[in-house]
């Protein structure tokens, strides 16, 4: 399976350079070079390195551009946070939105509950 235009995909979305990306494998450049273009064979040990530096599971890269019943929706901001955002197809958005009323009121009866618990232990409410 060739994985090298997903691994260019990712770092390009970081912004990490090829030299970073070797850095940071601890191979050179020309070996991390030779990954993306799928001159090489890469072991399990090094895609989960490769995974790890660009903060995704092994699957969501071999994945990354495979059709899928949803849509999936990365992102990376500058606080080196990133994830997957997926909105699958076909579920009914009401049930979505008595789930999340239904979520919300019982948050709101946790309040008063809160706000006793401190009171009864003399710890200070200051919000």
């Amino acid at each position: 399976m060739k994985i090298g235009k997903n691994i260019i995909e990712i770092r390009r979305a970081h912004k990490y350079t090829e030299e970073f990306m070797a850095d940071e494998l601890k191979i050179s450049v020309d070996e991390y070079k030779s990954i993306e273009n799928d001159d090489v064979d890469i072991t399990l040990s090094m895609l989960d390195a490769i995974c790890s530096v660009l903060s995704l599971t092994p699957a969501e890269l071999l994945q990354l551009n495979e059709p899928t019943n949803g849509i999936k929706n990365y992102f990376f901001n500058h606080s080196d946070n990133s994830g997957t955002n997926i909105k699958i197809q076909g579920i009914d958005q009401k049930e979505v939105r008595k789930a999340y009323k239904e979520l919300y009121s019982e948050e709101l009866k946790r309040i008063p509950k809160l706000e006793k618990l401190l009171r009864e232990n003399n710890i200070p409410i200051d919000f």
